[in-house]
Protein backbone atom coordinates (compact mmCIF):
# COMPACT_ATOMS: atom_id res chain seq x y z
CA UNK A 1 0.00 0.00 0.00
CA UNK A 2 2.84 2.54 1.05
CA UNK A 3 4.68 1.55 -2.35
CA UNK A 4 1.41 2.82 -4.01
CA UNK A 5 1.50 6.15 -2.57
CA UNK A 6 5.39 6.80 -2.53
CA UNK A 7 5.96 6.46 -6.41
CA UNK A 8 3.52 9.06 -7.21
CA UNK A 9 4.36 11.02 -4.43
CA UNK A 10 8.12 10.86 -5.16
CA UNK A 11 7.23 11.98 -9.46
CA UNK A 12 4.87 14.84 -7.95
CA UNK A 13 7.45 16.36 -5.38
CA UNK A 14 10.37 16.19 -8.20
CA UNK A 15 7.89 18.17 -10.85
CA UNK A 16 7.16 20.73 -8.34
CA UNK A 17 10.92 21.19 -7.47
CA UNK A 18 11.66 21.61 -11.35
CA UNK A 19 9.48 23.90 -11.61
CA UNK A 20 10.20 25.93 -8.60
CA UNK A 21 13.81 25.94 -9.52
CA UNK A 22 12.72 26.87 -13.30
CA UNK A 23 10.71 29.83 -11.94
CA UNK A 24 13.25 30.90 -9.03
CA UNK A 25 15.83 31.12 -11.63
CA UNK A 26 13.32 33.20 -14.34
CA UNK A 27 12.84 35.90 -11.38
CA UNK A 28 16.64 36.55 -10.49
CA UNK A 29 17.46 39.51 -12.26
CA UNK A 30 20.40 39.71 -14.92
CA UNK A 31 23.94 40.54 -13.56
CA UNK A 32 25.72 44.22 -14.05
CA UNK A 33 28.12 42.48 -16.41
CA UNK A 34 24.58 41.06 -19.02
CA UNK A 35 23.46 44.45 -18.28
CA UNK A 36 27.14 45.48 -20.00
CA UNK A 37 26.91 43.46 -23.24
CA UNK A 38 23.51 43.72 -23.89
CA UNK A 39 23.67 47.29 -24.52
CA UNK A 40 27.12 47.43 -25.87
CA UNK A 41 26.17 44.97 -28.29
CA UNK A 42 23.30 47.45 -29.21
CA UNK A 43 25.48 50.37 -29.46
CA UNK A 44 27.82 48.26 -31.63
CA UNK A 45 24.62 48.03 -33.73
CA UNK A 46 23.75 51.03 -34.05
CA UNK A 47 26.97 52.87 -34.30
CA UNK A 48 29.46 50.94 -35.85
CA UNK A 49 31.83 51.67 -32.33
CA UNK A 50 33.53 48.62 -30.75
CA UNK A 51 32.33 46.67 -27.70
CA UNK A 52 35.58 48.00 -25.58
CA UNK A 53 34.16 51.06 -26.06
CA UNK A 54 31.71 50.35 -22.91
CA UNK A 55 31.53 50.56 -19.66
CA UNK A 56 29.10 51.05 -16.83
CA UNK A 57 28.51 53.00 -13.53
CA UNK A 58 26.18 52.82 -10.90
CA UNK A 59 23.77 55.44 -10.50
CA UNK A 60 22.82 56.83 -7.44
CA UNK A 61 19.15 58.17 -9.11
CA UNK A 62 16.10 56.19 -7.85
CA UNK A 63 15.14 53.58 -10.25
CA UNK A 64 18.36 53.48 -12.11
CA UNK A 65 20.82 50.30 -11.38
CA UNK A 66 23.29 51.51 -14.00
CA UNK A 67 24.35 53.96 -16.45
CA UNK A 68 25.79 51.98 -19.55
CA UNK A 69 28.63 54.89 -21.14
CA UNK A 70 30.36 54.35 -24.51
CA UNK A 71 33.02 56.68 -25.51
CA UNK A 72 34.91 56.30 -28.71
CA UNK A 73 37.95 57.94 -29.04
CA UNK A 74 37.37 61.71 -30.18
CA UNK A 75 33.54 61.05 -30.77
CA UNK A 76 30.55 61.38 -28.58
CA UNK A 77 29.34 59.72 -26.13
CA UNK A 78 26.61 57.40 -25.95
CA UNK A 79 24.62 56.69 -22.54
CA UNK A 80 22.35 53.55 -21.64
CA UNK A 81 20.39 54.40 -17.96
CA UNK A 82 18.71 50.98 -16.83
CA UNK A 83 16.74 49.84 -14.25
CA UNK A 84 16.63 46.65 -12.53
CA UNK A 85 16.17 43.94 -14.80
CA UNK A 86 18.16 46.03 -17.53
CA UNK A 87 15.52 47.81 -19.61
CA UNK A 88 16.27 51.27 -20.97
CA UNK A 89 14.92 54.06 -18.58
CA UNK A 90 13.55 56.50 -20.52
CA UNK A 91 12.45 59.23 -17.97
CA UNK A 92 15.24 60.03 -15.35
CA UNK A 93 14.17 62.69 -13.14
CA UNK A 94 17.25 63.88 -11.45
CA UNK A 95 16.78 66.07 -8.55
CA UNK A 96 17.79 69.58 -8.88
CA UNK A 97 20.24 69.45 -5.90
CA UNK A 98 22.09 67.11 -7.84
CA UNK A 99 21.66 64.00 -5.04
Amino acid sequence: MMARIALPLAALLAVAGALGLWLGLRAAPPTETEIINVHAARYVAETGGELLDCFAVPSGVEGVRLIVICEPEGGEAWYAATDEWGVVVEDVSVPEDGT
